[in-house]
């Protein structure tokens, strides 16, 4: 299954997760009613009226059924919504929730390093944004998640044990099956069945509030049994919340394990090495800690996990993930069913082994580039989300061209924020010392210096690596406060319109920032699959795609024959191609928040029309390239680096 697939796939099973989990709230309000009209009916014949009561269906009053079937449900739908709006900061809110300390940024251990290092690798090679990295480290269980509504507020959390009692191979393959989760649109399922359930157990935990205060006002008054009834009441509504509760649980295993299996494939795609996540598997069959996670709130996200993390009862009815051995015996078909004991690891051969991989760095100048055809671009897009070991060792290799420098400061808010600047910093000097004056007057202290000091670096970058350098800043512009992000924003803004001009470049770099930072800071998220047919949104491509012709050939009339190969791919009659002076960007940045509303099997489509309107010509430019995998993070179709191209 593609990533295209796989995200269509999800949306289907959250339609069918909201019709079973409306069935399962209809059913509850249907029992809540009858026991709560049993019990106002036999509470009056006994302790009011003092005669035998008529029957219950004699009696039965569909007014009070429907008051009785509202309350039910506004007390459902409030816990839903409370818990959901308690996430709405997304994988930050979560990873805390359960404990974990950001790492990223300030790893304190050779072990921490190694974690930030493979998931950035990973995050690079499938064309991603670097989610921000926590650690549970009070958890010694082998266990994982990723957390989030888009990969633009996604975390990744691993367990202390993880850290410990994996190497770097199995480390990679728990690292490569938690992105499959984050791009094939799992987490935002996982938070959603956090809120449902909460709001079912909302039910039961009214229940228990009100048996409580029967029980206070019985031991009070114990003479006149004054709190029996709500003791009843309240035990009737403990057992029906549960009882929602059982079946909601029921419904959220069977939901979660078909996903396991193909996030389990998406690894083995991801490293080309089946024995690191059958590796991480068969550890934690033989480690005494398994992949228990102990905080009081583990059951709540049990179906995100890498493994299964909480013990239940009935484990094969609530089991979130496969049986251990079904999943190794799936990646790796000649297991010989032996468990594997972790061993304590060298922390000075780890050590050693990241700085390998991090040093000696190449001149980001001297970086090959050939040339580009389109069926290695269109190669690419069928990959999206879901790249393989070539694109793991190629994100490898462009990591080593990066300057360390530029690689530490991207890692820390400051230095974060002044490699952005740099990348927006004009060529004219006169240009460049109005935005330094900008920057020393706007910007937070100590930023305009960094900027000064990194901007040489920054501009003898390849151009391919400039998106890359985007993508490690990541995590720690997330760290910023909303009133420092605000100021990035202008600032950034600023910068940009300083020469009066907006290029190609910097209108995807300033589109990227906001669309992945947006959703960690402001909370938006797009709705997907809103628009099922490619016709609906026409005005739309066209402007996209004339945006896209206009700024990667020379002459008009290319730029015509680009459009038109692209309208070819997409069959779609009527596409009407724009001169330059009618292309708006307030109007494209609108267009690209609609287009990223497409239903996930109408992209590909639209990203291989891009590929056809840019490579019209037999070749891709860096800087190309570069617009394209622009706007494939902005269609939030997130695309592994492609192959080397011309300067």
């Amino acid at each position: 299954m593609d990533f295209f697939s796989a995200q269509d796939d999800a949306r289907r099973k959250t339609r069918w997760l909201i019709v079973l989990f409306v069935l399962a709230i209809l059913s509850l309000v249907v029992l809540t009613n009858l026991f709560i009209m049993l019990f106002v009916e036999y509470t009056n014949d006994y302790y009011v009226q003092d005669h035998t009561p008529m029957t219950f269906w004699q009696q039965f009053n569909w007014q009070r059924f429907l008051a009785i079937s509202a309350g039910v449900v506004v007390v459902i739908l409030a816990g839903s919504g409370i818990r959901t709006l308690s996430l709405r900061g997304g994988g930050k809110t979560v990873a805390e929730m359960m404990g974990g300390r950001l790492v990223s940024g300030n790893p304190r251990t050779p072990l921490e390093r190694r974690l930030v290092n493979v998931v950035e690798e990973i995050a690079i090679a499938s064309g991603t944004p670097v989610p921000q990295v926590y650690v549970m480290e009070h958890e010694p269980g082998i266990n994982a998640f990723a957390a989030g509504y888009t990969t633009g507020d996604a975390v990744v959390a691993v367990t202390q044990g993880t850290l410990e009692k994996l190497n770097r191979a199995e480390l990679q393959g728990v690292i490569a099956h938690e992105f499959s989760h984050i791009v094939n649109g799992d987490m935002r399922l996982n938070i959603r069945l956090i809120g449902i359930l909460f709001g079912i157990l909302m039910v039961a935990l009214i229940g228990r509030l009100l048996f409580r205060w029967g029980a206070l006002g019985g031991s009070r008054n114990s003479k006149e049994n004054n709190g029996v009834p709500l003791i009843v009441l309240g035990l009737g509504l403990i057992i029906l919340g549960y009882v929602g509760v059982f079946f909601g649980n029921l419904i959220k295993a069977a939901v979660s394990r078909q996903r396991e299996f193909l996030a389990d494939a998406s690894a083995v795609q991801f490293t080309r090495d089946p024995t690191g996540i059958a590796g991480a598997l068969m550890k934690i069959g033989g480690d005494s800690q398994g992949a228990i996670i102990n905080h009081p709130d583990a059951e709540e996200l049990s179906h995100a996990y890498f493994e299964e993390g909480t013990r239940h009862l009935f484990t094969s009815l609530f089991a979130t993930h496969p049986p251990l051995e079904e999943r190794i015996r799936k990646v790796l078909p000649g297991w010989d069913g032996e468990f594997v004991v972790p061993q304590k690891p060298d922390l000075a051969e780890i050590q050693k082994e990241e700085d390998a991989r991090t040093e000696p760095r190449l001149d980001p100048q001297d970086m090959m580039l050939g040339g580009v055809i389109l069926g290695s671009v269109l190669d690419n897009i069928g990959k999206a989300g879901s790249p393989e070991a070539a694109n793991v060792a190629q994100a490898r290799h462009m990591l080593e061209y990066l300057p360390g420098e530029l690689h530490e400061a991207a890692q820390e808010p400051y230095g974060a924020r002044a490699l952005i600047y740099a990348l927006v910093l004009d060529e004219d000097r006169e240009i460049l010392e109005k935005q330094m004056w900008h920057l020393q007057d706007k910007a937070d202290t100590g930023v305009a210096m960094l900027t000064e000091k990194h901007m040489g670096q920054v501009k003898r970058l390849a151009p391919k690596l400039r998106l890359t350098l985007v993508d490690l800043a990541m995590p720690a512009l997330r760290q910023l406060s909303p009133e420092q992000y605000r100021l990035f924003k202008d600032n950034l803004q600023a910068l940009i319109e300083m020469d009066g001009e907006i290029t190609a470049f910097e209108w995807a770099l300033h589109r990227i920032i906001l669309h992945n930072l947006d959703a960690h800071f402001e909370h938006r998220i797009s709705r997907i699959g809103r628009y099922k047919q490619l016709s609906r949104l026409s005005r739309e491509i066209a402007l996209m795609l004339s945006y896209l012709a206009h700024n990667t050939h020379d002459s008009k009339m290319d730029a015509l024959h680009a459009f038109q190969a692209a309208a070819r791919e997409l069959e779609m009659e009527g596409l009407k191609f724009l001169n330059e002076s009618e292309l708006d960007l307030e109007a494209l940045d609108e267009a690209m928040e609609k287009l990223a509303q497409l239903k996930p099997l109408l992209k590909p489509q639209l990203l291989k029309a891009a590929a056809a309107c840019v490579t019209a010509d037999g070749k891709v430019t860096a800087l190309e390239m570069e617009l394209l995998r622009a706007f494939s993070s902005l269609l939030d179709c997130p695309l592994p680096p492609l192959p080397d191209a011309e300067a």
